[in-house]
């Protein structure tokens, strides 16, 4: 391996209240969330950098500097790594039935990210490949920082002056401070909140899946408008009139309604499944995930379309998850959800029940007498 110095970025991804996570709860579901959280986390970064090493509840990586012209892509990793990390951190949350101490303090954990340009050498001594140079010390001194103190941000990027400077960015809103190290002097950093980050990436996500990444899809015709179609696929009661063969009840209500982030859970036999909401425009399309035991196991989004006599089109895009090329998971999506579950008729019912209900009532809510 070269010894020879090399210039590039260095970035360090940090779980934040690890210490506090692993001493005060059970350490085998500690370790598997964290490992669970890691593995995110590396599945992310390892896009764009190379992984040098994990550090117990962190992930070290560099890239030289050649591998990265446009300044933003890097900061564009760290946001879409950080994204990743929140949505899993919330899903093993509201996938678990579990009560123990580490399970209800997955909320506790957050990331921080330090970014630093600079000079390293990769050396292997005994079969240990390592990182070393004064730039390297550096970026894990930052790691132990004064940000949370000065701003209350529990999640953060930091970047060093000279990483923004050959990074060629200006970035308003930032938080600027200067870090002291001895034998290293001042540091001047400038922080971005990953929390106010998250929001605006989320708030403008849309999560559909269609036609061309669907394993499934089926249409049906309802004799409802919109809002009473969305509320017979919605509510959890109305559910379980048109799918008798399980019971639905709620789950989280975050702000106390439904919407994204909202779960329903379902009761079939001894199994309990959980379905999480991840994008919610009312009326238009909602998309959910369901999980089993932790897993996600498929993914849906019912889209509704107005029809010109009051009506609504409903079609349903679904996929399963499964490590399989897509033309032999579609066989198997079939035979699960249509030939198994027969989720398409199960619909149907809906359909019927819903115009049944709905030629009983006039648009006022008064019953129409026979």
């Amino acid at each position: 391996m070269s010894t020879i110095t090399q210039h590039g970025y260095l970035l360090l991804a940090d779980i934040s209240g690890y210490t506090s996570f692993v001493a005060g709860t059970e350490l085998d579901h500690s370790h598997e969330i964290l490992s669970d959280l890691l593995e995110t986390i590396c599945v992310q970064i390892e896009k764009l950098l190379t992984i040098h090493k994990l550090e117990g509840d962190a992930v070290f990586a560099y890239a030289k500097e050649t591998l990265i012209s446009r300044g933003e892509t890097i900061l564009e990793l760290v946001e879409s790594t950080y994204l990743a990390f929140r949505d899993r951190q919330i899903d093993i949350k509201r996938s678990t039935t579990c009560t123990c101490r580490a399970c209800q303090s997955i909320p506790s954990l957050d990331l921080k990210f330090i970014l630093h340009h600079g000079d390293y050498i990769l050396q292997q001594v005994r079969g240990i490949r390592e990182m070393v140079g004064s730039d390297v010390n550096l970026v894990h001194r930052l790691s132990k920082n004064h940000v949370t103190e000065a701003t209350g941000w529990r999640a953060y990027l930091m970047i060093t002056e000279p990483c923004l400077t050959h990074l060629d960015l200006k970035l308003e809103g930032a938080h600027e401070q200067i870090e002291s190290y001895e034998h290293l002097g001042g540091i001047k950093t400038i922080n971005l909140d990953l929390h106010r980050r998250y929001k605006e990436l989320k708030e403008a996500r849309r999560v559909i899946i269609d036609e061309k990444d669907a394993d499934i899809a089926f249409t049906v015709d309802f004799l409802t408008p919109p809002p009473v179609t969305w509320e017979w696929l919605q509510d959890p009661n109305r559910r379980n009139l048109w799918n008798s063969d399980v019971h639905w009840y709620r789950g989280d209500r975050p702000k106390g309604r439904a919407g994204s982030g909202a779960s329903n859970h379902c009761a079939h036999g001894k199994m309990v499944s959980t379905e999480v909401t991840v994008d919610w425009r009312p009326f238009e399309y909602a998309t959910m995930d369901s999980y089993e035991n932790g897993k996600k196991r498929f993914s849906e989004t019912f889209r509704l379309e107005p029809l010109p006599e009051g009506g609504t089109r409903v079609t349903n895009f679904s996929k399963i998850h499964l490590p399989l090329p897509r033309p032999l998971r579609r066989v198997i999506a079939r035979m699960i959800l249509l030939n198994n579950f027969k989720y398409d008729q199960l619909v149907q019912k809906a359909a019927r029940l819903a115009g049944e209900e709905y030629q009983r009532s006039s648009p006022g809510g008064q019953i129409v007498e026979p």
